[in-house]
């Protein structure tokens, strides 16, 4: 019956000591391949966006995005990202701080704007080498579309409707003309008189003989 007990003790203390370290494993970080990339899918490059709200949204490749609160020291693979909005000099300090793929800014002025986003360690110091990633876009009003083009024509497209509306002014005065100069000769027709012909074809009349006494 002790012998028993002894190796009930013994069985769950190999549990107890074995439970930790299983603990431990399972619950580091998924290891991130590849080397650390930053893409902006919005907004695009060139892009207009209507309205003071701008989205953002990332696509980050190689780097575990995690926030620095809970995780302040260097851990390779992971970190988060700085944005910087229209900002000459961006540093850490003026840097916005963001731990997801995404982020927006509000209130933003019509205009022609500079987005600049670059990835970090968890304590906010660049990657060796860093990864920045900058993009140009535009604000415009709500209902203030872009203005439609304005149709233009080059020289040689004004020669050419020249050329062709004279060709019609051309075509209409010779065809005025001719109609001008068909009149008096039909008027000058119907003025002179037909000349009558003798009949033709008649059987002529005897010449009488002298009767004698």
């Amino acid at each position: 019956m002790q012998v028993t007990k002894f190796l009930a003790t013994i069985a769950t203390l190999s549990i107890l000591s074995v439970t930790p370290a299983f603990a431990q494993v399972t619950a580091s970080p998924t290891p991130v391949s590849g080397e650390p990339k930053i893409v902006v899918i919005t907004p695009q490059s060139g892009q207009t966006i209507y309205g003071d709200k701008v989205p953002i949204l990332f696509s980050v490749n190689g780097l575990q995005l995690t926030d620095y609160n809970t995780n302040p020291y260097v851990n390779p693979g992971q970190g988060h990202i700085h944005v910087w909005l229209d900002d000459p000099n961006p540093t850490k300090d003026t840097a916005k701080v963001v731990i997801t793929d995404n982020t927006i800014y509000s209130d933003v002025p019509a205009g022609d704007h500079t987005l600049k986003a670059e990835l970090v360690s968890n304590d906010h110091s660049s990657l060796t080498p860093p990864t920045v990633v900058t993009v140009s876009f535009k604000t415009a009003p709500v209902g203030n579309p872009a203005p439609a083009p304005t149709p233009t024509f080059d020289k040689n497209t004004a020669f050419i409707i020249l050329i062709v509306v004279a060709l019609v002014i051309l075509a209409a005065w010779w065809y005025t003309k001719d109609e001008e100069d068909e009149k008096p000769a039909k008027e000058e027709t119907k003025a002179t008189p037909k000349k009558k012909t003798p009949p033709t074809g008649g059987k002529k009349k005897p010449v009488g003989k002298s009767r004698r006494k």
